[in-house]
């Protein structure tokens, strides 16, 4: 898990230190090593600092990266080289089948790391005839994880991104120059608002400008499970398979759960148990909220070790800034689900935890939310099973980049096994009949309770109705009062950005209670303080 970076001139050179900028603005998501590339020469270093001098001279195209250590333990820095020296590979993110696709290589190519990243520019070394962009489009849909991946020939930059949009990718072309960066405040710069590489797509670079392709996109596969039996007993291999991936190479000795006591994270702590790993589950929330008095009680029944913080109005208050600088979004909805997300990556830092497991997406693979009974109501099974697909779809626009970036603000990777592509296809087999009946709580997510419950969930949590995160955790009255306090005179076009910004599922749905203005405004306002003051933007020389 690591940040990547990069700019390409289109006539000319300019001086690499943007990439000691943005490296250092985003030098939380890799703080073990730091590498670049420029026009042909690679620079590495364990500080940022030692690359500085390096990064004050010119180049065309300029690569840059930050290490967070998860895979492959020994001192390997990106970038990576193709043995032949043509292609200079850097890589954000996991590829869980990196060692089934090594063995395919292991004869024609040389290895110098255990690492993952490596045995994508050997991938790529082994299609690549002279066309980047066409090589890049014949591996992605081999790579089995999350990953943004940038390579250069020396002629071009090609950046790649997952089909699911676990890894962040933004770019701007500013004039001559184009930039890309794991997170938009590297490219903050007062004017170009930067731009989102789309889940699957590719970025090709030249001296042309900056074009976005299609790559590796999940396809809708037909609805072929209509048996309840069969469904619960396919899920529950998928599953564990999918937990299992996300241990490959796994070095830590201990394990984080972003954990409410509620059954999707419950069910992902059995499974990590099962694998024997050492798990600590960390909530967050007000003394009496839903979601620390069902932590509390469920990790009492199950024995597993848990750590809370309590918050109050003060703490929230305090850290409203550093939330909105790590999402980058100042929407109510994103900065209250956000805010309980922080704050326990912060306590699992403080425990030195790198990797932690959430239980993201049960709700869109199994119709989880309340909503999706008026769909069934409104339109019908057929629509539920189109609306799940959406949602899956469109989930890196209000959650996957922004818990990304929470865990990675503290250098923690965050894995989601509901997220991973065979589970996504399986759950998506199943007809909708068997995820939700009637217009009770526990008959939603059917199939996922049941197998929760076979899979060591006690029954009466596998039956628990669902509670928001925002909701759960106390989060939203404390904004409320925060705001309140602050917030004299309504400023109406902060409200109506605000708004038109905040992509959060509710939205998606009619919910009006996050059409509060002053919470709106008043955060807003500190996102624009945020971006005043943030690290002068690099200049082009």
């Amino acid at each position: 898990m690591c940040t990547i970076c990069g700019h390409f001139v289109k006539s000319g050179k300019i001086k690499a230190t943007d990439i000691y900028d943005m490296l250092i603005k985003m030098r939380h998501r890799g703080p073990d090593s730091h590498g670049a590339y420029l026009d042909g020469k690679l620079i590495r270093g364990e500080k940022i600092q030692e690359l500085k001098d390096e990064l004050s001279h010119k180049s065309r195209i300029a690569l840059g990266h930050s290490r967070l250590t998860i895979v492959g333990q020994e001192k390997a820095t990106q970038p990576y080289t193709s043995c032949d020296g043509k292609l200079i590979l850097i890589h954000n993110g996991e590829i869980y089948n990196y060692q089934k696709l090594k063995t395919l290589l292991l004869r024609q190519h040389t290895f110098k790391t255990s690492s993952d990243s490596e045995v994508i520019v050997h991938l790529l070394e082994e299609i690549y005839q002279g066309n980047l962009l066409d090589a890049m489009k014949k591996i992605v849909g081999i790579l089995d994880g999350m990953y943004s991946i940038a390579i250069t020939d020396g002629k071009s930059i090609v950046v790649a991104r997952d089909p699911i949009g676990k890894k962040p990718l933004y770019y701007i072309e500013n004039e001559d120059v184009i930039y890309f960066a794991s997170e938009k405040k590297a490219l903050w710069n007062g004017k170009d608002t930067p731009m989102r590489l789309n889940p699957g797509n590719i970025l090709n670079i030249d001296s042309t400008g900056v074009k976005e392709h299609e790559g590796f996109a999940l396809q809708l596969p037909q609805i072929d499970i209509v048996d309840f039996r069969d469904a619960v007993e396919v899920y529950k291999e998928v599953l564990i398979t999918a937990v299992k991936k996300r241990l490959t190479g796994l070095m830590e000795s201990r394990i984080g759960v972003i954990f409410s006591g509620g059954i999707d994270s419950v069910l992902v702590s059995k499974l990590l148990q099962r694998e024997g790993k050492n798990i600590t589950c960390y909530c967050t929330g007000t003394a009496d909220s839903g979601d620390i008095v069902a932590a509390r009680s469920v990790a009492e029944d199950l024995g597993l070790d848990l750590k809370t913080t309590i918050i109050g109005e003060d703490m929230v208050e305090e850290i409203l800034p550093e939330i909105i600088r790590s999402v980058e979004e100042s929407g109510l909805l994103q900065v209250e689900v956000a805010i309980p997300m922080y704050l326990a990556a912060r306590l699992a830092a403080e425990d030195d935890i790198r990797v932690m497991f959430i239980g993201q997406a049960a709700d869109e693979l199994f119709a989880g939310y309340p909503w999706y009974n008026d769909v069934v109501s409104d339109k019908g099974y057929l629509r539920l099973h189109e609306k799940l697909w959406e949602d899956l779809t469109f989930l890196y626009t209000d959650t996957l980049e922004r818990e990304d970036k929470l865990t990675m603000a503290h250098s923690i990777e965050l894995r989601a096994p509901y997220l991973d592509r065979d589970v996504i296809q399986i759950a998506m087999r199943m007809s909708p009949r068997l995820k939700i009946e009637g217009e009770n709580d526990n008959l939603r997510k059917r199939v996922h309770r049941q197998a929760s419950v076979e899979l060591g969930v006690p029954p009466y949590l596998g039956f628990r109705a669902k509670d928001p995160a925002q909701s759960g955790s106390g989060i939203h009255g404390i904004i409320e009062k925060i705001a309140d306090r602050h917030v004299h005179k309504i400023d109406s076009h902060l409200v109506d950005e605000n708004l038109r910004r905040d992509k959060g599922s509710l939205y998606r749905y009619g919910d009006e209670v996050y059409g509060d203005d002053a919470p709106r405004s008043y955060l807003q306002r500190i996102e624009e303080e945020i971006q005043k003051k943030y690290i002068p933007p690099f200049l082009s020389e």
